[in-house]
């Protein structure tokens, strides 16, 4: 019980932190900024939990479309009036801002999403479950961690690069941060529980040490993220943010020194198109600390790059190797028995282990494989086998075949 309430905890959290991240969004587009800093923007858009536990209850317990609707429906008037009040309260004037009639804005067109979401998963899981009432339960965006929706904080935090919006890029690096810690929980805890169900050899071992043994190894790796993730924090301040709005407006000239000869205008010496794009100002230059991590980080992308590209290129050799059925079933590799004798004489031979009459039959095998291309049926005798391999008159053959009939017949 204590595990389906934290994992549903932890799926409120993760869509709080998805639509946390919109209406900064829009502020750093817009060129809108909360006069009481980025930390209580971020708090306020966190606000945003309400409309989705309780959407979440509406959705789970109304009977009929029309209930879920009227639902729906009274928690976005609350909501809007609630924030209305509490921020009409709190202007000077009794005015509200641009900035918090567009936070009013983007909270009531959120929760119409969110509502719209979970209407449209009840409906959907309700079509599967009358075509197929056995198949698993499909999980939706609202409801599914994964350390793969990582990329979307990424994305946030890149459109706040090239909108020059400094709130965006921390607050996205914050929720990324608090979402990898959630999204590797959320992975542990349900691993372990699908563990338990479907190995029975576990029965007889307690829970409590399964989960402890896997939350030791969540905690170590949990701890080398987070060492990976020490840089990043140190750099915020030389983080360098543009403006693709500016991109393709007209460049300033360089400033001008002197008229040189012929009456052509020389720019001044300085730092060039850095000085530009910083309005003048020089350059910072980054300290040696600051270098060697980011060769020290370079070279460790190299290194995992590298590292996938070789796992790639083994996984195309085995699929190519092995193939698939048109099912898309693996198809395994079968030995046949003498392949495995074959197999079981060679390492018995690499290991110094073979005997006399083992190194014979090799070389019986090894000589009529280098006349004969064609593997021998089982019905033909050795005379049969050389004589179809052309050795028939051969004295080496001769011989070896002494040796062969003298171990075949157990007299060696």
């Amino acid at each position: 019980m204590r595990l389906n309430k934290c994992l549903k905890m932890i799926e409120y959290i993760h869509a709080v932190l998805h639509f946390a991240v919109l209406i900064p969004l829009v502020y750093a587009v817009a060129e809108l900024s909360d006069p009481a800093g980025a930390g209580m923007l971020y708090l306020k858009c966190l606000l945003i939990a309400v409309p989705i536990v309780l959407t979440d209850i509406a959705v789970r317990r109304a009977q009929s479309f029309v209930v879920y609707i009227l639902s729906c429906g009274a928690i976005i008037v609350c909501l809007a009036g609630g924030m209305r009040g509490v921020l009409y309260l709190s202007a000077g004037n009794g005015q509200l801002t641009l900035e918090q009639k567009c936070y009013v804005c983007g909270i009531l067109v959120e929760t119409l999403i969110i509502a719209g979401m979970r209407l449209y998963n009840r409906v959907k899981e309700a079509a599967r479950e009358r075509e197929d009432p056995l198949a698993a339960k499909e999980l939706g965006m609202l409801n599914c961690p994964a350390l793969s929706h990582i990329w979307y904080f990424v994305v946030f935090y890149m459109l706040g690069i090239c909108v020059n919006g400094k709130s965006m890029c921390d607050i996205a690096f914050a929720s990324t941060i608090v979402y990898t810690v959630l999204a590797l929980a959320y992975e542990y805890i349900c691993a372990a529980r699908a563990y338990l169900d479907i190995n029975k050899r576990t029965k007889g071992i307690s829970r409590r040490r399964l989960y402890g043994i896997g939350l030791s190894m969540l905690l170590l790796y949990g701890g080398l993220l987070l060492v990976g993730m020490l840089p990043s924090v140190f750099l915020i301040q030389q983080r360098q943010y543009t403006d693709f709005r500016e991109w393709f407006s007209e460049v300033e000239l360089a400033p001008l020194d002197y008229v040189g000869v012929g009456g052509f205008e020389t720019p001044i010496q300085g730092g060039g198109i850095m000085e530009l794009i910083l309005d003048g100002e020089p350059a910072p230059e980054p300290s040696k600390l600051v270098t060697a991590v980011f060769w020290v980080i370079g070279a460790l992308c190299v290194l995992v790059f590298g590292y996938g590209v070789f796992l790639i290129i083994r996984q195309v050799f085995r699929d190519f190797r092995n193939g698939r059925d048109e099912n898309g079933d693996v198809v395994e590799e079968i030995k046949d028995e003498l392949s495995q004798k074959e197999e079981h004489i060679y390492r018995k031979r690499y290991r110094g282990m073979e005997s006399e009459a083992e190194r014979i039959r090799r070389r019986y095998r090894k000589m009529i494989r280098k006349h004969r291309k064609e593997r021998p049926a089982p019905y033909e005798s050795p005379a049969e086998i050389e004589a179809c391999a052309g050795l028939k008159d051969d004295e080496a053959m001769q011989q070896l075949h002494t040796a062969y009939e003298a171990v075949r017949y157990g007299k060696l």
